[in-house]
Order: structure tokens, then sequence, then C-alpha cells
């Protein structure tokens, strides 16, 4: 009768710790905590009609990003959460993100969208907070480059009922309205701020760099959050990996350091600009500037600080 060979433990050892090594490997992309904090979806459901602030009932939008791409993208690439964000395609109305909150609450929290002009901006603001659940608004003075609404008093109410709420605002803004929201930030320390996509540095300008460089007067504020985010939005050259942002978010982050930086990609699948994959090496890879541990910051663990996620 033939009997088994045997393994020797020298054998027995190098084939654990292969086993090992080839777990980890596996494990690796699952390890780092990813967080998506600027994710906006959308649907073309007529349930959830359209009325953009410019384009009003007739915006045509031709491709879908529904709530259930990102999950789906979220479960291929190892995302632990992302932060919903009203896209203006629906206005003032809020609804989609909500249903999208409560269809997924174990893997979102939620933003909408608030008109700034309204005179009950404030108890809008507590609506979607109390009654739904959201936890901040994002505000778009990029598309009032005139107005000095951002920082009126008026908007006192607001800022202090965000306080109240602790609730998050983040900005899509142009360099030279951020005197007006460091204003802001100085008043209501209790409102933490995030500002979209790196501050939105004009490219196409001889020289971009002084209106640029207004945004790093926020630095001083430990409740402001910059968004090195949607490097195609920025980019002149239009093609990966979009060499030209890349002094940008160095500066960034050398004035302001990893502590304040988050990280943010803008859309689910379809993703015509920029896929997930190359998201996530244009940081890693092509912004070789941040230390590992800064990364780790930004991808997503300085966002735990920002918002309150739900529990795994």
């Amino acid at each position: 009768m033939n009997r088994p060979t045997q393994l020797n433990r020298r054998e027995m050892l190098l084939g654990t710790l292969a086993a090992a090594a080839a777990t980890n490997v596996l494990a690796a992309p699952q390890q780092r905590l990813l967080i998506d904090t600027h994710l906006e979806v959308w649907t073309l459901d007529p349930k959830f009609p359209f009325n953009h602030p410019e384009s009003g009932k007739n915006l045509k939008v031709e491709i879908a990003a529904p709530i259930e791409n990102q999950v789906e993208q979220m479960r291929d690439f190892g995302l632990r959460y992302a932060v919903l964000i009203n896209p203006r395609y629906f206005g003032w109305d809020n609804s989609y993100i909500a249903h999208s909150l409560k269809s997924y609450p174990k893997l979102f929290v939620a933003h909408g969208l608030l008109n700034p002009e309204d005179p009950k901006v404030a108890d809008n603001l507590r609506y979607w907070v109390k009654e739904h659940g959201f936890q901040g608004m994002r505000f778009s003075p990029i598309y009032h480059p005139k107005s000095t609404w951002l920082n009126s008093k008026e908007h006192y109410p607001l800022w202090r009922e965000a306080e109240k709420l602790e609730a998050v605002f983040n900005f899509y803004i142009a360099p030279h309205q951020m005197p007006m929201l460091a204003d802001m930030a100085g008043r209501f320390p209790g409102v933490k701020i995030i500002v979209d996509h790196a501050g939105k540095p004009d490219l196409k300008s001889p020289d971009c760099w002084p209106e640029f460089r207004k945004m790093f007067a926020l630095k001083r504020f430990p409740q402001v959050w910059i968004s090195n985010s949607e490097p195609y939005e920025m980019s002149e050259l239009k093609r990966y990996p979009y060499e030209d942002t890349w002094p940008f978010y160095k500066a960034i982050y050398e004035e302001f350091g990893g502590k304040q930086l988050v990280w943010g990609t803008g859309y689910p699948r379809p993703r015509w600009e920029l896929p997930m994959d190359k998201e996530l090496e244009f940081v890693d890879k092509f912004c070789d500037f941040y230390s590992n541990a800064d990364r780790e910051l930004m991808l997503g663990k300085n966002a735990l600080r920002i918002w309150k996620f739900p529990a795994s």
C-alpha cells in the first residue's frame, strides 16, 4: 500500500508563507480606507424631474448616473463610504438624493442644494437635515460671479443654523470669491467647510496664480478642507494624466498639509472623463508629492472627522 509523501517542516513553512503572501496581496486594495467626498448621482426617471437653476426644465441629459452604479463601483474598488451631492440638474429639489440615501443608508451621507437667495434658506436647511437626514449643503457662488450673497448679513442666520445643526457646507467657488468665504469662516467657526475642485484655478488665464493664491488664506481655519479633486475639470490639456494640474495640487498640499485635504471623484459609472482606476492612479502615481500617510488622510481618514458616517 502506497503512503502519501509527507512534507518536511521546511516545505510546510514555505507553503504557509506563500499562502500568507498571496492573501496579503489580494487583501491590500481593501485595507486602505477610501471615502469619496463628492459624488453626484442622477436619474432620468421622470418621477424625479429636472429643474436646473440656469437651464430650467428643458435641460437635456443623455446618460444617467444612478445610485445603483455607485453601489456597484464601491464594491468593485473597495470604497467604504461616499458623500452624495445634488448635481444641480434637479434644482433645489433634493428628492433623488434623499431617495438614494434612504435606499442605501449604510453607504452614504448626503448634501443637497439650497437656493441662496431664498429668504427662507435657513428654514430649508433645517428641513432637509431634520426631515431627511442630510448632513450638509452645497453652494455654488461660482455661478454668481458678481454677487455678494456669500457673506451678506442676510446669510448670518443660515450659518448660525448650520452651527446648531452641525451641518457641513461645500462650495463651488471662484478664486476671487475666496475672501468672502474666509470672512464667513472667521465669523462661524462651527461650520465645517469644503472647497470643491481645488478652488477652481483658471488655467485659461495667462497667469492665474495671484488669484489662485487667495484660497491660501483659508489655511488658518482648521474647519476648512480643500478637495483635491476632478483634474479633468481644471485641465486645459484635457488628456490624462492632466500634467498642467499637478503644480496646483502640489501647491495646495504644501500650503494646507495633508490634514486639510479630501478626495472626491465627481461621478459614478459611466465615467466618461476618468474611470475609477485612473482616479486612484492619478492620486497614487502622478501626485507623487503626497507622503503615504497624508495620502491616506486625504483618501479617507480626514472624512471621518467631517461627517458622521453610518456604523459598519
